[in-house]
């Protein structure tokens, strides 16, 4: 379980952004839908990409 916790936490990272796009530019229909299938899976893999890096660098 530990080895998904950057994944969540990236995932939970682009739910948060894609709330935030969708407010501010007041998206619905199939805009909305494509933001929040995409961004949560995308900051997820960013940033377990990110901590992999860092932790072979070390």
């Amino acid at each position: 379980m530990k080895d998904y916790l950057p994944y969540l936490a990236g995932a939970l990272a682009g739910v948060l952004i894609a709330l935030t796009i969708s407010a501010l530019l007041t998206l619905q229909g199939t805009p909305q839908l494509i933001l929040f299938a995409l961004l949560p899976a995308i900051g997820g893999a960013i940033f377990e990409r990110v901590l992999q890096r860092r932790s072979d660098k070390l």
